[in-house]
C-alpha cells in the first residue's frame, strides 16, 4: 500500500515510536543511523525484532511513517541487543490494536 503524504526522513526523531504502513508492522521505532524502523515481527509462530527501512531508502524499503506516537523508553544505540524482550513487549502493546 502506498500513501502519498507520509513523513520524510528529515522529519523523524531518533528513538521515537511512529505509526507506520509497512509490509510487516503498523508501529516502529525510528533508528536514524540505519534509516529504518525497529518492529516486532511474527513469522511462523516466532516473534522477533526486525528492521523495515524507510520507503525513500531503497527499492525494497516499505515503511511509510504516518504519525509520531511518543518517545520510546529505549536508547537506540544498542537497544535491540541489550533489551530485545522489553522492546518486543513495548511494540507488541501497540501492535495488538493494529487496525489493518
Amino acid at each position: 500500500m502506498y500513501v502519498k503524504n507520509y513523513l520524510k526522513m528529515d522529519e523523524l526523531k531518533n528513538g521515537y515510536l511512529y505509526k507506520i504502513i509497512a509490509r510487516n508492522a503498523a508501529y516502529g521505532i525510528w533508528k536514524a543511523d540505519t534509516r529504518g524502523f525497529i518492529i516486532s515481527r511474527i513469522k511462523f509462530g516466532s516473534n522477533y525484532i526486525f528492521e523495515e527501512y524507510h520507503y525513500d531508502c531503497e527499492a525494497f524499503a516499505t515503511a511509510q511513517p504516518l504519525e509520531e506516537i511518543e518517545k520510546s523508553p529505549f536508547d537506540t544505540e544498542n537497544f535491540v541487543y541489550d533489551n530485545e524482550k522489553a522492546v518486543l513487549d513495548y511494540l507488541n502493546k501497540f501492535e495488538k490494536d493494529r487496525d489493518y
